[in-house]
């Protein structure tokens, strides 16, 4: 019966004096910070957000060479993976290059694309894309919805992210 009550006592004590631990004078508090976001939640917000914003554009434009797919993969050269994401038209156009680049090896120069020519068409895919979002941002509010909120939480990271940079 001592053992038992010495146990509790011990117990209750060692629970006080965490609690007193834990809570330290009112003097000594320097300076208190609230966070308003935790930028973790933000970037899983945005990723969450992205996702729907780009379903609902693959289900809404004109061509599948628009639609957006989204890639988590490590970099050449990295163990840490990183979220891509790219229309189908930037997609098969990296995949046509490397394998002409393999099937004509590094030295073939002569039968290689222009690469003028190549970023003039990626920039006009490009500008398309873009229209075509433009047009279906118009015609659809939900999706005008989610693009004002994707704009909102990425411009939240900016500032949470520039923030940590100052300090």
């Amino acid at each position: 019966m001592k053992m038992l009550c010495l146990v509790l006592l011990v117990g209750f004590a060692a629970s006080a004096l965490a609690q007193e631990a834990a809570s330290p004078p009112q003097d000594e508090i320097e300076e208190l910070i609230v966070p308003g976001r935790v930028p973790e939640n933000v970037r899983v917000e945005i990723e969450r957000l992205e996702v729907a914003v780009y379903e609902q554009f693959n289900a809404l434009n004109s061509s599948d060479e628009f639609d957006i797919h989204c890639l988590v993969q490590a970099r050449t050269g990295s163990n840490i993976p990183q979220r891509t994401c790219a229309p189908n038209f930037v997609i098969q156009a990296e995949s046509r290059s490397a394998r002409k680049l393999l099937t004509d090896g590094r030295g073939s120069a002569a039968n290689n694309a222009n690469p003028a020519e190549h970023g003039t068409w990626m920039e006009d895919k490009s500008r398309e894309l873009t229209e075509e979002m433009q047009r279906i941002a118009r015609e659809n509010e939900r999706f005008m919805r989610y693009l004002a909120r994707l704009d909102e939480l990425r411009q939240m990271q900016a500032t949470e992210e520039q923030e940590q940079e100052d300090r």
